[in-house]
């Protein structure tokens, strides 16, 4: 089960946002008319940067950007403000209505609060209303979230408990006031952050994860991009007839990267898309060396395999060669073993 980190709910970002937008709310309350204009404008900026907030922490963002002026604005992104004003108005409606009575009334009151996590994240990552209250696509999150679910149900529920707590001891001062304002704001966005970090730790099972910018895999693509550029110097280097100086070129890529078995993988891929292939064959003492002392014998013995049929060239020292061969002989590949032993 994947591991839940709520550390971003102590995130800076969000902290300097609540305590802006509290200040902006308490203006607004004693600003008449337009007051309750720029109360709606923080509001929908609330609502807009708390979708953002789940995306970012979702996308394993550590440091992402305050709300732009877009967001105060009263028009677009309404998706993000009618979706939790629609569960707004369910929790109300289903308070204050005599339509509804006894047991039923909590039954559906539970029903509304434990699916807005759930809606929640499907809205930030479709940013489909009609998607995030799909009750099939929401069964199906819950199911695939478990047990974490019910963590996150939790930590819900401690985040309203404590602003229903704040709210009754706002009247007490103006000053208090401010104070728990800064925390209601907070504890709006780390709902969203709480969300976030629970589908963070489940981005594996959740191909609408695929849609997000995710941090891991623009850091993965920016690093394959300029391994790339090295190996295009490389090839520039065997296609000039210099296969030395492109094979020292290659191990200072390898020595960077702190010779991990990545690099190697992605390094002998590569130079088997080259012309010829064999010269993935140089790579390929190291790399059986590397796979060896990792603890994966078969991978190091395939791979002997593989580069003596590259490459007549290749050849391994004769320790490691025997080593190998016992290894083959041990697992039944006699012909192999024979094959390593007599190269």
């Amino acid at each position: 089960m994947a591991a839940i980190r709520f550390s971003s709910l102590a995130n800076s970002t969000v902290i300097v946002t609540a305590v802006v937008y509290a200040i902006l709310l308490r203006i607004a309350g004693g600003a008449g008319l337009a007051g309750l204009l720029l109360a709606i404008m923080v509001m929908l900026s609330l609502l807009r940067y708390g979708y953002a907030v789940l995306r970012h922490v979702a996308s394993g963002w550590e440091n992402f950007p305050p709300p732009d002026i877009e967001s105060f604005m009263l028009v677009g992104g309404l998706g993000a403000v009618l979706h939790p004003a629609l569960f707004g108005a369910s929790m109300y409606f289903l308070t204050t209505t005599p339509l509804v009575e006894g047991p039923l009334r909590w039954a559906l009151l539970v029903v509304v609060f434990a699916t807005f996590p759930a809606s929640a994240a499907i809205m930030a990552m479709t940013r489909n209303v009609v998607a995030a209250l799909n009750p099939a696509e929401l069964v199906g999150f819950v199911r695939d979230m478990g047990s974490d679910y019910f963590k996150l149900l939790c930590a819900s529920v401690l985040l309203g408990a404590f602003l229903v707590l704040m709210g009754a001891l706002a009247e007490s001062s103006w000053l208090l006031g401010l104070f728990v304002s800064m925390l209601a704001v907070w504890t709006v966005l780390a709902l969203f952050l709480a969300i976030g970090a629970t589908l963070r730790a489940h981005r594996d099972d959740f191909a609408l994860l695929e849609a997000l910018d995710d941090k891991d895999v623009r850091e993965t693509r920016r690093k394959h991009a300029d391994w790339q550029k090295v190996l295009d110097i490389a090839y520039a280097s065997v296609r000039s007839g210099l296969a030395a100086q492109a094979y020292r070129t290659i191990k200072d890529l390898i020595a960077r990267e702190g010779d991990s078995l990545e690099v190697y993988q992605w390094t002998f891929n590569g130079m088997l898309q080259w012309d010829p292939p064999e010269h993935a064959a140089m790579l390929g003492e190291r790399f059986a060396h590397r796979l060896w002392e990792e603890g994966r014998q078969v991978d190091a013995m395939e791979l002997a395999q593989r580069c003596r049929k590259l490459s007549p060239k290749f050849e391994l020292p004769a320790e490691f060669r025997t080593r190998l061969a016992e290894y083959a002989r041990s697992l039944g590949r006699h012909r192999l073993a024979d094959e390593l032993s007599a190269s």
